[in-house]
C-alpha cells in the first residue's frame, strides 16, 4: 500500500508542475493564482515526505527489542521473585531442564537445584544483602542428566531503591565443564602407569598436613637410562610398571600413597606420624629387598637398585625431600633423610639470589674488570697484568668471584659472562703495550659462540701479541684434541698460552707436552705454605725443572708475604703474583 501512495504522489506532482509551466507562460498577469498553486504545490509536496517516512515505517526494526530477541536465544533467563519463585522462565531455561514453561512458574529455584543446600544458602544470604551472585551451578533435569551453567543472578530494584525480583542469567557450559574435568583428571595423573603425579601429591600434601606431621619419600631408579639403552625404551616403559606394581607391594604403611613423577621418579607420602628410626628400617629393608630380588621383565631379570631422600614434616616437604636425594646422590648413598639442622637449604637459596644479581648485572652491563700486577722476578717491575671477574652489585658492593663462578657455571649465565669480561679486557689494553691475560675454562673453548667471539675480538683489536690466555688446569680437559685446536688457533694472532693452577691435582706433564704453553702457573695451594712446607718446595722444584727444560716461563701465584717472594725466586720462579705484589683492583 505504501508504495501505491507513493506512485500516486509522484504522478500528480508531474501534472502539477506540468501546469505551473503552462500557467506562468500563458497567464503571467495573474500573480495571486500563481501564489496558490505555490502553496498548493508546497503542500503537496510535504505530504510526499510523510509518506515516504511513512512506508521506511513499515520496515522499521526496534534494535532493543532484537538485543532481546538475541539475548533470548543465547543465555537462559529466568525472573524470580523475592521468595525465590520462578515468574518468568525463557525457552532456553526450559529446554536445559526440560520442563515447560507453565512447569517452571511458582517452582521454587532449589526444585531445579538438588543436593546443592550450600549454594542456594550462599545465593540467598548474597541477594538479601542486594548484591549480585555469579558462579556455576548444577541445574537437574529430572531424570535427564544435569546441566552445568556458569550463571549470574541479579537483584532488581525500582527507582526507591526497593527490592523488586531477582534476574537469573545462565549460560550451558556442560560440554566445556566435562572437557576440563578429563583435562585435569589427565593433570592429576600419570598416564603411563596410572599413579597419581606430582600435582596430585601438592593437593595431597594440602590436605593431610592439616592433622598430621608428613612423611614424604622421594625414590630415583639408578642408572635406568642404561636399561633404556641396552633394551630399548619399550622395555624401559615395562620396567616402570612392574617397579609401580612392586613398589605398591612394599609400602611402609597402609594408608601409604604411591605417586609417579616425571621419568624414573616415584614418591611415597605417608599422611601419618612415621618414626624416624622405622623409617630408616624401612629403607634398608626396601633396598635389600630389591638388590636380592631384582625384577624380571618379558623374562629377562634386572638388577634393580635406588636411591632416596627423605622429609618429614608439614611445610616444604618436596623441597626437602629433593635436597636430601641431591644429597643422597652427591655423597653416594643410597638415601639420606633431611636433618633440620643441614644448610642445604639456605645454600640453594643462596644460589637463587646469586643467579638473580647475575642477570640484573648481564642486563645492566655492571660486570667490572679487576687487574691484579704480576711481577718480573729478576728485574723486580710489574709489566703483566691478569684479569679478573668482579659482579657489581645494585646496592654498589663487590661481588667476588668465589662467591658466584662456581654457581654461574652451572647456569646458561656463564658464556655471557665470560664473553663480556673479555670484551672488556681487550677494551681496556687496546692503547697499552702492556701484557694481559684472561681466563678461559673448558666450558668456554668447547662453547661454540663463546670461541667465534674470540677469534672475532681477535681480529677486531689486532692486539694477539699482548695476551695471553690462561687455560684452568684445575678443572680437568675433558678433551684435549680441542684444547689442542683452539690453542693453535689462537697461537696464530700471536696470542700465549698459560695452564693456569698448575699443580692442584689434575695436573699432566704430558699434557704439557702437548699443550706446548708459554707459561705455567703454580697453584696456590703450592706457594702459599712454601716457606714452611719442605715437600711443597719439593713439588713446586720439580715443576720450575720440568718448565725450564721446555723453555716455559713459570708464574707463581698466590705470593703472600717477602719470605714467599724470596724462596721462589732463589728457586728460579720467573714472575710472581700475589697480595704482596698487588691486590686487583679496577684501575691498572
Amino acid at each position: 500500500m505504501g508504495k501505491n501512495i507513493k506512485t500516486y504522489i509522484n504522478i500528480f506532482v508531474v501534472f502539477l508542475c506540468l501546469f505551473l509551466f503552462y500557467t506562468i507562460f500563458y497567464n503571467l498577469k495573474n500573480i495571486s493564482f500563481l501564489i496558490l498553486l505555490l502553496i498548493f504545490l508546497i503542500s503537496l509536496l510535504k505530504l510526499k515526505n510523510f509518506s515516504n517516512k511513512t512506508v521506511s515505517t513499515d520496515n522499521y526494526i526496534n534494535p532493543k527489542q532484537g538485543y532481546i530477541d538475541a539475548f533470548e536465544q543465547s543465555a537462559s533467563l529466568v525472573k524470580l521473585g523475592l521468595d525465590f519463585k520462578i515468574t518468568y522462565a525463557n525457552r532456553s531455561f526450559c529446554q536445559i531442564t526440560l520442563c515447560t514453561k507453565k512447569e517452571c512458574l511458582n517452582k521454587n529455584l532449589d526444585y531445579f537445584l538438588q543436593s546443592q543446600e550450600e549454594e542456594l544458602s550462599e545465593i540467598q544470604e548474597t541477594l538479601k544483602n542486594e548484591q549480585s551472585w555469579e558462579g556455576t551451578l548444577v541445574l537437574n533435569a529430572l531424570n535427564h542428566g544435569d546441566s552445568i551453567v556458569q550463571c549470574s543472578i541479579i537483584p532488581i530494584s525500582d527507582t526507591n531503591h526497593k527490592l523488586l525480583e531477582y534476574l537469573l542469567i545462565a549460560h550451558n557450559i556442560t560440554e566445556l565443564a566435562i572437557s576440563k574435568k578429563v583435562i585435569r583428571d589427565n593433570a592429576y595423573i600419570d598416564t603411563h602407569t596410572k599413579l597419581p603425579n606430582r600435582m596430585q601429591l601438592i593437593k595431597d600434601k594440602i590436605k593431610y598436613s592439616l592433622k598430621n606431621d608428613l612423611t614424604l619419600i622421594i625414590l630415583n631408579i639408578d642408572s635406568f637410562q642404561a636399561i633404556n639403552t641396552i633394551y630399548g625404551n619399550d622395555f624401559g616403559d615395562e620396567i616402570l610398571k612392574i617397579f609401580s606394581l612392586w613398589i605398591k607391594d612394599n609400602m611402609p604403611t597402609p594408608e601409604s600413597i604411591l605417586y609417579k613423577f616425571e621419568s624414573d621418579v616415584y614418591a611415597i607420602l605417608i599422611p601419618s606420624k612415621y618414626d624416624k628410626k622405622e623409617l630408616s628400617a624401612y629403607i634398608k629393608k626396601l633396598s635389600l629387598k630389591i638388590s636380592k630380588t631384582g625384577l624380571t621383565c618379558k623374562g629377562i631379570d634386572i638388577n634393580i637398585s635406588f636411591t632416596i631422600g627423605c622429609a618429614q614434616g608439614k611445610k616444604g616437604l618436596l623441597k626437602l625431600a629433593s635436597i636430601a636425594y641431591k644429597e643422597a646422590k652427591r655423597i653416594q648413598k643410597s638415601y639420606v633423610i633431611h636433618d633440620v639442622n643441614n644448610k642445604k637449604e639456605e645454600e640453594y637459596i643462596n644460589n637463587t639470589k646469586i643467579i638473580n644479581i647475575l642477570k640484573k648485572s648481564l642486563e645492566n652491563d655492571s660486570i667490572i674488570p679487576y687487574f691484579q700486577p704480576i711481577m718480573d722476578t729478576k728485574t723486580k717491575k710489574t709489566n703483566k697484568y691478569e684479569t679478573l671477574m668482579r659482579i657489581k652489585k645494585e646496592d654498589s658492593n663487590i661481588l667476588m668471584p668465589f662467591e658466584f663462578l662456581d654457581i654461574a657455571k652451572h647456569s646458561r649465565l656463564y658464556p655471557q659472562l665470560s664473553r663480556s669480561i673479555i670484551k672488556k679486557a681487550f677494551s681496556a689494553f687496546e692503547r697499552s703495550s702492556i701484557e694481559f691475560s684472561v681466563n678461559l675454562s673448558f666450558q668456554d673453548i668447547s662453547n661454540k659462540t663463546t670461541n667465534k667471539f674470540i677469534f672475532d675480538i681477535l681480529n677486531e683489536y689486532d692486539i694477539g701479541s699482548w695476551v695471553v690466555f690462561e687455560i684452568l688446569e684445575s678443572e680437568g680437559i675433558n678433551n684435549y684434541d680441542t684444547v689442542l685446536k683452539f690453542t693453535e688457533a689462537v697461537k696464530s694472532f700471536g696470542a700465549k698460552i698459560a695452564i693456569d693452577d698448575f699443580g692442584s691435582g689434575y695436573s699432566n706433564f704430558e699434557r704439557i707436552l702437548k699443550l706446548q704453553p708459554d707459561y705455567i702457573k703454580l697453584d696456590g695451594s703450592l706457594i702459599k705454605n712454601i716457606d714452611k712446607n719442605d715437600d711443597m718446595k719439593i713439588l713446586t722444584q720439580t715443576i720450575i725443572s720440568f718448565a725450564n727444560k721446555l723453555d716455559i716461563k713459570t708464574i707463581a701465584e698466590y705470593v703472600h708475604s717477602k719470605e714467599v717472594l724470596d724462596i721462589i725466586t732463589q728457586m728460579g720462579v720467573d714472575f710472581a703474583q700475589g697480595y704482596y705484589i698487588g691486590k686487583p683492583s679496577p684501575n691498572i
